[in-house]
């Protein structure tokens, strides 16, 4: 069960890295393209129009300038720091920190659930399976006990029937003395 467990969960770890090495590799490849973007209006215009995931809104100066994912990740040419490439509402750059700090906390959930899995699970079932080896070791001493017992009476009495028999023993060994 312990092995199966495991087994599964390397599968899986297996599976979410290629797919996102699948996903990267697509991404990357479709990233290459000039684009035109254009058009000063505002930055919903710019963001949301024809090309999409193409363009970034510079708040600082107010254009619509070309934006490549994988090199400008940080900085904008021609605008610095300051614009917003995903969405309106929230910078850039922190949408970057908000996907790094969410990779992150992702990362540690898959670790502490790895961790409990394999480490936290497996010591309770061995501990479930001591205290039952136990219990059936001590039936089996309480058996044991209790037939030498039975086999002890049981020759006592024999015992008892012999001294009986030829005298060396009176049927009750605690009477008066007259």
């Amino acid at each position: 069960s312990h092995y199966f467990i495991q087994s599964n969960l390397r599968m899986a770890l297996g599976r979410i890295v290629a797919l996102f090495v699948v996903a990267a590799l697509a991404f990357l490849s479709g990233a290459t393209a000039e684009v035109e973007c254009g058009g000063n209006g505002s930055c919903k215009s710019c963001i949301n129009g024809t090309f999409s995931g193409k363009c970034a809104w510079c708040a600082s100066n107010e254009t619509c300038l070309a934006y490549d994912p994988v090199s400008d990740i940080t900085t904008l040419k021609g605008c610095g720091k300051d614009f917003y490439a995903s969405n309106c509402v929230v910078n850039h750059k922190l949408v970057i920190i908000g996907a790094g700090v969410g990779a992150g906390l992702f990362l540690l959930g898959v670790t502490v659930l790895t961790i409990w899995c394999c480490c936290c699970r497996g010591r309770k079932a061995r501990l479930k399976k001591v205290a039952k080896e136990e219990a059936e070791y001590q039936r089996q001493r309480d058996q044991i006990s209790a037939k030498h017992e039975a086999s002890r009476a049981e020759r006592q009495e024999q015992h008892d029937a012999i001294r009986m028999k030829y005298g060396l023993k009176k049927p009750n060994s605690y009477e008066r003395f007259d």
